[in-house]
């Protein structure tokens, strides 16, 4: 089962996931209305019986200060970021837990573990993140269900092509000018990374191969909190 905002994407994604031969569902939602996830988690069990794996990837960003943010848009960020993952979670692992299998991965980001420039509120979420999957694992994993949060780095998507469009006009620069600075300053592999290089790890962290990995935080970020770098 696949859920996202843009019901046209979901549809086209849903149709490249049933040429594989896989039994899909595509139902559209905003997980940031409450409603709207108990909706999405009934229709899951309605339809398949169970929850096996969650994976909680829902999110949106803006740049900000820590002090230009109104509450509206943190709440806004947070309530994407961090209360969508605990409102799924409260739903789908009780019945995790009669079945003593389960896995849920949460998609936090390197932003949760080092915060970058220009996005307070996010940061903050995304830490937040970290914190309740660590919690998720230290409570149930002894019940069978293994909780990751996932870090990734810069993903080149319609969010980072948003964001660096949001500065242009402050900037004086083109989109790609943007977009290749970032990847220079925050990345060893001077690049962004392709979504599938971050759903490969999804898959393996969902898989039996990872029955022993669970309470952590595993980056995918390209090098980018190694270390600090210097050119002289």
């Amino acid at each position: 089962m696949i859920s996202a905002r843009t019901e046209a994407d979901l549809l086209e994604a849903e149709k490249e996931i049933k040429a594989l031969g896989v039994k899909t569902l595509a139902v559209a939602a905003d997980l940031e209305q409450v409603g709207e996830v108990k909706r999405l988690v009934s229709k899951a069990f309605e339809v398949f019986g169970q929850v096996d794996i969650l994976f909680n990837n829902a999110g949106h960003s803006h740049p900000t200060t820590p002090i230009d943010a109104t509450d509206e848009e943190s709440e806004a960020v947070l309530n994407i970021h961090l209360m969508a993952c605990v409102r799924t979670c409260r739903l789908v692992i009780p019945r995790m837990l009669e079945r003593q299998w389960g896995r849920i991965i949460n998609m936090s980001s390197m932003c949760g573990l080092a915060p970058m420039t220009r996005t307070a509120d996010y940061n903050a979420a995304k830490t937040a993140v970290i914190n309740y999957t660590r919690a998720i694992s230290m409570e149930y994993s002894k019940d069978g269900i293994c909780a990751t949060a996932i870090c990734p780095g810069l993903i080149h998507t319609e969010i980072w092509d948003a964001f660096a469009d949001n500065v242009v006009s402050e900037q004086g620069k083109t989109r790609q000018d943007i977009l290749d600075s970032t990847a220079a300053q925050a990345s060893s592999t001077k690049r962004f990374a392709r979504p599938d290089e971050v759903g490969k790890v999804v898959a393996f962290l969902a898989s039996d191969c990872a029955s022993y990995v669970t309470g952590c935080s595993i980056q995918v970020d390209g090098g980018a909190l190694a270390g600090i770098e210097i050119h002289f």
